[in-house]
């Protein structure tokens, strides 16, 4: 890795921090992205199969513009007579972009050598099946792809091979000096508001990053690494979502389910300082894991008593939210919600959970939710407002067996009702 020189053309401040509007040779730049470059913690993972950016192997060697690649700075920058020297930096907009730059240059040089001293005819004979068979090694042994080295191949079929176009290629940056890590998630999120692509659960996890330490955020599984549905399907023993304590968290504050919808997330970034004072307090290291001790605690009775089909059950996000708004709703009335009390509560629901553990019926639950039609009824809403129903009923009223059945033909307003 290179440090990356860039030609300053603006600057404008912001606050304490600096925005640079800069340009440097493509080359440069794919040298210089640092090898960790995807595991910023705000930015989402690679997005696959994306017909627009498969497209930029042709869009760099016809040097075509490519829209500007937002960088944050790791290190203090100076403006050394109109050059900035970055040492170490972060990819806030642009990753994709990257990601795929990257790929295409070690195609390209691994082009340039299979086609030096007029070998261009030779891997041109050759189909795109054989060559993956004889490169293999070499492909992964340069981090690229058969499908970026045969874009390369067929462009420079009836062309001259251009050998310096990384090096000519003029790219702009927008590079940001002293920029905190909040402000990094806002403009994360500004520049990201127009993607359709960018799961909202990966947009929650942004907005609470930086109230929990990086110590704990390995405790997580985040939506860039695997998607809410496959993690459901596939939870271990132990495994917790990113997305799924913090949805589970706000509804404790709140002792009712939540819809989390884009509405919702919009909602919440325009009130994000008054939404983050209120459950704060709960993403604070020793309540987090209170939580977290908690959950794991939960995982293995739910393990023992019922195997995967289990863990699948309290892997749904929607049932976890039903379960921790009836959880905060018992914190609230037995323990008027003194967070002194946090680890007190989650002991006394743990206890009364694992004496009923057969009383969760799992199995009822499932087949009741083959015979709901999903073309009328919000499906996550049933998980949710019937879970809630059940445990408050388990925790509040000390009711220990429901019908599954039953409770997924009540309204929502007769469960609030019966729960209130």
């Amino acid at each position: 890795m290179e440090n990356l020189k860039l030609r300053i053309l603006s600057s404008r401040e912001e606050g304490n921090s600096v925005c640079y509007l800069c340009e440097g040779t493509l080359e440069d730049y794919v040298k210089s992205i640092p090898d960790r470059y995807r595991e910023y913690d705000i930015q989402r993972g690679i997005v696959k199969n994306n017909f627009y950016l498969e497209r930029l192997t042709n869009t760099i060697l016809n040097k075509q513009y490519i829209p500007s690649i937002v960088l944050v700075s790791d290190n203090p920058l100076e403006n050394q007579n109109g050059y900035l020297n970055i040492i170490n930096y972060k990819i806030l907009d642009g990753l994709q972009r990257s990601y795929r730059m990257k790929m295409v240059y070690n195609a390209y040089i691994l082009y340039l050598e299979k086609t030096q001293n007029n070998k261009k005819t030779e891997i041109e004979s050759k189909t795109k099946f054989k060559l993956l068979k004889e490169l293999k090694g070499e492909l992964e042994e340069a981090q690229t792809d058969i499908s970026y080295l045969w874009s390369i191949i067929e462009f420079y079929r009836k062309k001259e091979v251009d050998k310096t176009v990384f090096k000519d290629f003029i790219q702009w940056f927008e590079v940001w000096d002293n920029l905190d890590k909040n402000e990094q998630i806002n403009k994360m999120l500004l520049l990201n508001a127009g993607h359709k692509s960018m799961d909202m659960k990966h947009q929650l996890e942004l907005l609470f990053l930086n109230i929990i330490s990086d110590e704990y955020l390995n405790d997580f599984i985040r939506s860039k690494e695997i998607s809410a549905t496959y993690f459901y399907k596939h939870k271990n023993v132990g495994d917790i979502h990113l997305s799924h304590i913090i949805s589970a968290l706000i509804t404790f504050d709140k002792g009712e389910p939540i819809l989390l919808n884009q509405k919702f997330l919009q909602e919440l970034h325009e009130n994000i300082d008054i939404e983050l004072e209120q459950v704060k307090v709960f993403f604070l290291d020793d309540n987090l894991e209170i939580f977290i001790d908690f959950l794991k605690k939960l995982d293995e009775l739910i393990h023992q008593q019922y195997n995967d089909i289990g863990l699948q059950w309290i892997g749904r996000e929607s049932v976890l939210i039903g379960m921790f708004a009836s959880f905060g709703k018992y914190f609230k009335s037995k323990f008027d919600s003194d967070i002194n009390s946090l680890k007190v509560c989650f002991d006394d629901i743990l206890g009364k959970l694992g004496v009923n553990l057969q009383n969760f019926k799992i199995d009822e639950f499932n087949e009741a939710k083959e015979n709901v039609n999903i073309a009328k009824v919000n499906i996550g809403d049933l998980f949710k407002y019937s879970t809630y129903y059940f445990f408050c009923q388990l925790l509040m009223n000390d009711r220990e067996n429901n019908n599954w059945k039953t409770i997924f033909k009540m309204s929502k307003s007769e469960i609030k009702n019966e729960c209130n």
